[in-house]
């Protein structure tokens, strides 16, 4: 009896220590196992992002982003109507009671479609109120040439009943504006390249034209990047002082510097002579200006050190 109780004891005693032992690997198999499970499902939805149908999914989910928003606005003087559409007394009389000016057309550009806000004047006797339009513009994706008409203005009374007056038009394309005069039937009527006026003053791209050049059916065809409208970019009279340091800059032979709010803020304006048509247009970037915002971060004026 003496030796049993002692072997007892050290039986027990292992015993206890295997059950501790096993206990331990049994939490460090399903540790392994938990952490082999997270790394196959991360494997699995790695490879699920590479699938070409999850992604336009998520492309189709996710919200469409705002690239550019672009102002434009247009002034047609007394050389305009005289000369470039040749209206006569009557036609102002009709065009002042019943016609709708613009004053200004800004287009929202994202990265699916435009959303243009049309403001016109309205006629005086409607007590010469502004109205607004939204008009939404879904370039073709097969490359066509459609257009989205933003104004149209009567140019006098019709002709006969049913027909349809001659008319100013502005027109949306994918990538320019344009202005044209259609006749009754909706064909061009005049434009810059037959105009009789335009052409004893040099043609229709006479000085600060914006480029009309391949476009002869357009009075006025404004292309919309930025980069085809640089040698028009002035001076902005209603930029703050940042944006005027950067315009000093560009006067004085510079481009915009990222550190400028002009990086991503433009201005550009032109005018026909020849057809008597003005225009101002400006562009923000809200590409550029996330990139600026970056910039503007690390822009921190310079320290002081010590009594300097």
């Amino acid at each position: 009896m003496e030796i049993l109780w002692p072997a007892l004891g050290v039986v027990v005693t292992v015993l206890f220590v295997i059950f501790i032992l096993t206990r331990h690997w049994q939490q460090m198999l399903r540790q392994q196992s938990r952490a082999i499970r997270q790394l196959s499902r991360r494997v699995q939805d790695l490879e699920d992002m590479a699938n070409p149908e999850l992604r336009r999914r998520l492309g189709e989910a996710a919200p469409v982003p705002l690239e550019q928003v672009i102002t434009f606005s247009m002034r047609l003087g007394e050389r305009f109507w005289r000369d470039a559409v040749r209206v006569t007394e009557d036609d102002r009389k009709y065009i002042h009671e019943f016609g709708s000016f613009l004053a200004s057309v800004k287009m929202e550009r994202w990265r699916s479609h435009t959303v243009a806000t049309v403001s016109e004047i309205l006629p005086a006797r409607k007590s010469a109120g502004l109205q607004t339009r939204a008009l939404d513009y879904y370039p073709d994706a097969s490359g066509g040439d459609e257009a989205l008409t933003l104004w149209e203005l009567a140019l006098g009374r019709p002709a006969a009943a049913g027909l349809r007056p001659r008319s100013l038009v502005l027109l949306l394309r994918a990538d320019a504006l344009e202005l044209r005069a259609l006749d009754a039937s909706g064909d061009v009527a005049f434009n810059g390249s037959d105009n009789e006026y335009a052409k004893s003053n040099g043609g229709a791209n006479g000085n600060n034209d914006a480029s009309s050049a391949g476009h002869p059916a357009a009075l006025l065809y404004l292309p919309l990047d930025p980069r085809q409208l640089e040698e028009f970019r002035d001076d902005d009279v209603e930029s703050d002082g940042d944006e005027d340091q950067s315009e000093n800059g560009r006067r004085n032979g510079t481009a915009p510097q990222l550190n400028s709010a002009s990086y991503w803020h433009a201005f550009y304006a032109g005018s026909q002579d020849a057809l008597g048509i003005e225009w101002e247009l400006r562009v923000r970037d809200l590409g550029k200006k996330a990139e600026w915002e970056r910039w503007h971060v690390w822009d921190s004026n310079a320290v002081s050190i010590g009594g300097e």
